[in-house]
């Protein structure tokens, strides 16, 4: 039987009188890749921001192993395992690559601010630690030949895979993952594929939003599909596809109109 990691009970989100997500459910397992699809303004970001403590639910609830994250602040529940990347770039860009990703392993450190300053054994050991996993991230996500490069000076599309192994970088349960492949070529597509892909086969789970539909098929154990805020869908990829529902939600038309 699978395991529900996270789970969205009759999640609303009301902003004045537009209701951005109406009484959603959704279930995401343990080991799978979920990809959030639907039109621009569905509500696929509302539910990553309400996931990681930016927006409160006005009613609903989330759940991480059946704890409810309602109310607690957006670094309690990094540390409880949910981590993300964002639709625009969000890299610290006068750090190295590898600093960035240094940045992200500190969330779990026990050494605090003062044995930082001391310089205690501990503090000693977990900042050889967190510069090991950093660099096993870079190498793991591809991009280790840019460790010691200013994250403003790299490519693009490294600069999104270091997104990536920076949200790795707190060890997360599930991993948010908003348009990765934004602004990338085919080419850079076929590797992102094979990277979440990998992701997926390291442990981790990943819920995505992407509006690439052939890397979204291809890669998903599932699709869910939300339109003007509530879930229309929610099926292996193969049935989501053929959703008449669906159909009309992208193409504004029924989907046997002729």
């Amino acid at each position: 039987m699978k395991k529900t990691l996270l789970e969205l009970k009759d999640l609303t989100i009301k902003f004045g009188g537009v209701t951005a997500l109406n009484e959603v459910n959704l279930k995401i397992y343990e080991g799978e890749i979920l990809a959030l699809i639907g039109p621009n303004g569905a509500g696929k970001t509302t539910v990553f921001n309400v996931v990681t403590g930016v927006y409160k639910a006005t009613s609903g609830e989330v759940l991480l192993n059946d704890k409810s994250l309602n109310g607690m602040k957006r670094h309690h529940i990094t540390k409880l395992g949910i981590s993300r990347t964002f639709q625009n770039i969000r890299l610290f860009g006068d750090m190295t690559a590898l600093e960035n990703v240094i940045t992200a392993t500190d969330v779990h450190k026990k050494s605090g601010l003062l044995g930082g300053l001391f310089g205690t054994s501990r503090a000693r050991r977990e900042e050889k630690e967190g510069r090991e996993k950093a660099h096993e991230l870079l190498k793991f996500i591809g991009i280790d030949e840019y460790s010691d490069r200013l994250a403003r000076n790299l490519p693009y599309g490294v600069q999104r895979r270091l997104e990536i192994a920076r949200a790795l970088g707190t060890n997360p349960q599930i991993l948010l993952l908003d348009e990765p492949a934004a602004g990338f070529n085919p080419a850079e597509k076929v590797e992102l594929a094979a990277t979440i892909k990998k992701i997926r086969d390291a442990g981790f789970t990943v819920l995505l939003i992407e509006h690439d539909m052939s890397l979204i098929m291809g890669i998903s154990d599932r699709v869910a599909v939300l339109d003007f805020g509530q879930k229309i869908a929610d099926d292996l990829p193969s049935v989501v596809q053929n959703d008449k529902r669906v159909i009309e939600a992208y193409l504004g038309v029924p989907a046997d109109a002729s």
